[in-house]
């Protein structure tokens, strides 16, 4: 137990180092992602879900978007998933405009475990629609956890690469994403993730410090 405290300490600081670097990055922008998920398991092997999302932007100024998303997971096997799913975004474009965008995506997931460490890897391709013109993209992630099969902190460190799938290059990466986090069990339905992400971009990176709330049943 003292050395999943111990972990967990050193992840969490790791967050407010992350944060606090905000004050020296001046050219990024500093945002917020709260997220509340509701999990439902149908049977061993098939699961859905659905997601309400909260972004802010500008320094925590501005309401970013509201999200809803709503998908499935097939499990075929114990090392490897299968999910798709359906995401509307209401986006605020500054002056009191507001609008909607569509997205779909579909995912794979496998992963191992090794004593203590679970790794794991997604790719979801993505397509977005967006007032008539649409962007296609694949997400590679790789995810790290301190996974022990007794304990209710398990931090974790992710890298997830966006490459575009229409004009540009295919190996060229459009959005890079570090994410560190925890994720605790808070009691037998309730899970938290707490995090901190760094998203780079050309154009500008942002700074991400975010809450997941998930109900299981």
């Amino acid at each position: 137990m003292s050395r999943i405290l111990f972990n967990a300490k050193t992840w969490l600081f790791v967050l407010l180092v992350g944060m606090a670097s905000t004050v020296w990055a001046q050219s990024d922008d500093f945002t917020t992602w709260t997220k509340f998920k509701v999990n439902h398991k149908i049977d061993s092997r098939f699961s859905v879900s659905g997601d309400l999302e909260l972004r802010t932007k500008e320094d925590m100024s501005r309401m970013d978007r509201w999200g809803l998303t709503v998908g499935g997971v097939y499990h075929a096997y114990s090392f490897l998933n299968f999910g798709v799913g359906y995401e509307t975004h209401f986006r605020n474009l500054g002056d009191s405009d507001w609008k909607l965008r569509h997205r779909y995506h579909i995912s794979a997931v496998a992963s191992f475990r090794y004593q203590w460490l679970k790794v794991s890897l997604r790719e979801r391709f993505q397509q977005t629609f967006d007032l008539g013109d649409s962007e296609t993209r694949l997400r590679s992630r790789l995810k790290l956890a301190y996974a022990p099969t007794k304990g209710i902190v398990s931090p974790y460190f992710s890298l997830e690469i966006y490459q575009s799938l229409d004009d540009a290059s295919f190996w060229r990466a459009a959005r890079m994403r570090y994410r560190p986090g925890v994720e605790f069990d808070l009691a037998k339905r309730w899970s938290l993730d707490a995090f901190y992400c760094y998203q780079y971009e050309s154009s500008r990176g942002k700074h991400i410090a975010g809450i997941e709330v998930v109900y299981s049943f």
